[in-house]
């Protein structure tokens, strides 16, 4: 099982991996820390065994941090490229509970943009800060049915309802086993993983890689 994950900074996204991967392999970077610019345009992976299953994560930092400049972004985009032309079997677009959207919908037209329109089926948004609704004594279903939360719901259902909720701070398996039976489900109705066929005709200098 591959999983890419995407996100914007500080939306949770390397804490996910480091939990799915159950070890800090991914650095997670604070928004107001100033980390060197080489640390941010870096494609990370970790992998690990669960129940006897292959689990590789890929951590892709903010494709749209406005601190990266145009050499760092061409750089990222190879990583992500290599990384990911083994296929794909999840990408996990995540997202921060109580607080209100950013560029979540410009990642994903920018994913449809490298990668093909096809990587849609295969995005699913995983929300974090999971703890929160153990404060609020609510599930994600009763969270996002809220009237409030009415860009949660439209950002969920372009990608055709699928989600899961991840509440890093309490390493539990069940919601790992919870988020790989959804993975597999979801490979199950696309018929596998998705290839990176597209990317891999894009990844030469001369084509519309560049333009994304």
């Amino acid at each position: 099982i591959r999983i890419l994950l995407m996100g914007r900074k500080g939306s949770g996204k390397s804490s996910s991996g480091n939990t799915i991967v159950a070890e800090r392999k991914f650095t997670v970077q604070k928004q107001k820390n100033n980390h060197k610019a080489q640390d941010k345009s870096e494609v990370c992976e970790g992998q690990t065994q669960i129940r006897k299953k292959q689990v590789a994560v890929i951590d892709c930092p903010d494709l749209l941090d406005p601190d990266l400049n145009e050499e760092q972004l061409e750089e990222m985009k190879e990583q992500l490229v290599s990384r990911c032309s083994a296929g794909l079997s999840a990408v996990l677009l995540t997202v921060p509970l109580e607080k209100p959207l950013q560029n979540e919908e410009e990642i994903m037209d920018y994913m449809k943009c490298l990668f093909g329109p096809e990587v849609q089926k295969y995005i699913m948004i995983l929300f974090t800060h999971g703890d929160e609704l153990e404060e609020l004594d609510q599930t994600i279903h009763e969270y996002l049915k809220h009237n409030d939360h009415e860009d949660l719901q439209r950002l969920v259902t372009e990608c055709g309802g699928k989600f899961h909720c991840f509440n890093n701070k309490r390493k539990s398996d069940d919601q790992i086993q919870e988020l790989l039976q959804k993975i597999e489900g979801m490979m199950m109705e696309n018929s596998g993983k998705f290839m990176m066929e597209q990317m891999k005709r894009n990844s030469s200098k001369d084509t519309s890689l560049v333009d994304c």
